[in-house]
């Protein structure tokens, strides 16, 4: 049975709101994930989305055409270096990603939404050699203990922990579909998804089986 690499992004993703929105710009303070995320190529590498709220009275860059709802217009978005300031471009310096506010600031409402970890604890990888049990501890929450990330068994983490929250008496479908995965070398390799809560994703791919996962360090 080969390694499989089992993810697990524990941490909600950050979000910071700009409604009735005067600006072109959105600066990001200690209300989205603290510390502020900063780096030009933030976005770009896909760190995080911007999207406005479709209103009549924006212009949009020809990308956009057609949409209403919520639209992502992040394409359209640089962040600065340092100060995590959003610049987006209007729709004349752009005419395919860009957009333009409305004058009236009530028409503009606007999100940023974390996509990909970047602080401590925010997400973990285990091995799966390093499985060592899955243990039902309530109807509605089951263990994974690893052997401890550190290595140094004896010392100050022997185990790891993840506790899978999930549909009441859903451990026998959670604990088989897992190990399925983890014995299938023609079709799984590489890192496998547990939970991206983030991305709201989980496995087994049944959005009512796993509510949250949470993760803690023991020593014996």
């Amino acid at each position: 049975m080969r390694d499989k690499y089992l993810y697990f992004g524990v941490t909600a993703a950050g979000t910071e709101a700009f409604n009735t929105h005067g600006a072109q710009t959105v600066q990001l303070t200690t209300g989205f994930v603290n510390p502020i995320p900063v780096g030009t190529d933030y976005l770009t590498n896909g760190g995080a989305k911007v999207t406005v709220t479709y209103n009549a009275n924006h212009t949009y860059g020809t990308a956009y055409a057609g949409m209403t709802g919520e639209i992502d217009i992040t394409a359209g978005c640089t962040i600065h270096a340092t100060s995590a300031l959003i610049t987006i471009a209007t729709a004349a310096a752009d005419p395919v990603y860009g957009w333009t506010k409305s004058g009236t600031s009530s028409h503009n409402n606007l999100d940023v939404t974390q996509l990909k970890p970047y602080e401590a604890l925010d997400a973990f990888v285990y091995n799966s050699r390093y499985l060592r049990g899955i243990a039902g501890t309530t109807a509605t929450t089951t263990q994974l203990h690893f052997q401890g990330k550190t290595g140094d068994v004896g010392a100050t983490h022997d185990v790891d922990t993840f506790t899978v929250t999930h549909g009441s008496a859903k451990f026998k479908e959670f604990a088989g579909q897992l190990t399925d995965v983890l014995a299938d070398d023609n079709k799984v390799n590489g890192m496998v998804v547990v939970v991206d809560d983030m991305r709201g994703l989980v496995l087994p791919h049944d959005a009512a089986a796993i509510a949250s996962v949470t993760q803690s360090a023991t020593a014996s």
